[in-house]
């Protein structure tokens, strides 16, 4: 039997995992500072409840890894995090609104594979349900943009409105916008005229309506805060007056250098009705993104259906895309101190015990390895810090320390070494 992976997923062996580790470590920290409390939903759900937010024949619906148990109940696999999130919203009755939780787990989709793009990956979920008003998604902008800061990755953070993209498309000429037509609008600014034209034309659209929305999209926010100003479209104005609100929040806390505008970006899922954003390595070391999300205030209303509205806001990070750009970036070790005895290993067992008390990472040498071949094996492994005790060095109470970084090196005494770490 060969021995290999499926498609799209892939094993992450220890010098990978440190690099994934202090991604999800780096979220959480942030998440909780925010107000964000984890949950944990199962990967395995009802089929029908994973369809619930799309219509027959959306492209994710094709993309569920679907089978039936030994009950022949027709399941899934979940493919994102917030259809849990939000049956969670519905059968919690106890939850006191606004509630804020932060999932981190592994989602799966039988689509196309590529770089930053698998089979089987991580999400990495923040939502609010309970909470009306621009605020909460100028927070969660500021959020992202400071952890991916923590993350040492600088970011461009796109953004537009799907209630403003629908008026524009009602200007053009089409008021019922289909999801494909949103869908659409996404590649205007990626893809050739002529392929625009016909996929507009698939959906029914004819080509001068087609020639309008060319000339209405791809504009300024200033350029349309003029065309607009004194519009009766309620729609578009309603859309333009939440992304001024965002602008200007984001503009007060002095972020604009990490934000653009951009009128095309529709964020495919039908589920969005009001901002939407999308995060971008400024960098360009990838050519997707690295984050998105937006306002969905209808699929938990419609999930649950009591006569209550619930809006919420979400954004997801990935974590594939995040762990392509920095596993090259930084060297990790999952170790502090390496120590080498020199015929003196019980006396080195008892320092490492004392050292790892004070929460150190500690590696002693076990192979009788010789010095120049510990060293290497140090320096490989990116360890910071290499210690040699010999049996001088006890009788002295000592032991010598080198910075592999610097290449410095001093002799102190044990018990000083001890109430410096």
């Amino acid at each position: 039997m060969e021995l290999r992976n499926l498609k799209g997923t892939e094993d992450f062996l220890f010098k990978d995992q440190v690099v994934r580790n202090k991604i999800i470590d780096t979220l959480k920290q942030n998440f909780e500072k925010y107000g964000y409390m984890p949950i944990e939903t199962p990967i395995l759900n009802y089929y029908d409840l994973l369809a619930l937010k799309y219509e027959e024949g959306d492209e994710i619906l094709n993309e569920i890894y679907r089978l039936s148990d030994q009950g022949n109940r027709d399941i899934g696999l979940r493919y994102d995090l917030t259809v849990p999130f939000c049956k969670v919203v519905g059968m919690q009755k106890e939850l006191r609104l606004p509630f804020r939780r932060y999932e981190i787990g592994k989602v799966f989709r039988n689509g196309p594979v590529k770089l930053g793009r698998t089979r089987e990956f991580y999400q990495c979920d923040v939502d609010v349900v309970g909470i009306d008003g621009r605020l909460i998604e100028t927070e969660q902008i500021v959020m992202a943009i400071e952890i991916f800061k923590c993350l040492g990755i600088d970011i461009n953070v796109l953004y537009n409105n799907r209630k403003f993209m629908n008026g524009l498309l009602i200007e053009a000429g089409i008021s019922n916008p289909t999801f494909g037509v949103i869908g659409i609008l996404d590649k205007l600014d990626k893809v050739d005229r002529k392929t625009i034209y016909k996929m507009f034309n698939d959906e029914g659209i004819d080509n001068s309506i087609v020639d309008n929305i060319f000339n209405i999209f791809g504009k300024s926010l200033d350029e349309y805060n003029v065309l607009y100003k004194d519009s009766s479209n309620e729609l578009l104005k309603n859309g333009l007056n939440e992304l001024n609100d965002v602008t200007d929040s984001l503009k007060k806390l002095n972020y604009l250098d990490n934000i653009t505008f951009d009128s095309y970006l529709s964020r495919g899922l039908e589920i969005y009705t009001g901002i939407v954003f999308e995060f971008r390595d400024k960098l360009k070391r990838l050519t997707g993104s690295l984050g998105a999300g937006g306002r969905y205030d209808k699929i938990i209303t419609n999930f649950i259906n009591d006569g209550n509205v619930y809006p919420a806001v979400g954004l997801s990070f990935g974590l594939e895309p995040i762990y392509v750009i920095l596993k090259n970036e930084e060297k990790f070790s999952l170790v502090d101190y390496y120590i080498i005895p020199m015929n003196t290993e019980i006396e080195c067992l008892e320092l490492a015990s004392k050292m790892r008390d004070k929460g150190k990472r500690v590696l002693i040498e076990m192979n009788n390895r010789k010095i120049k071949k510990s060293f290497d094996y140090a320096n490989k492994e990116n360890i910071p810090y290499v210690i040699v005790i010999g049996e001088n060095e006890i009788k002295e109470n000592k032991i010598t320390i080198k910075n592999m970084n610097e290449g410095s090196q001093e002799m102190i005494d044990i018990d000083e070494f001890l109430r410096r770490i």
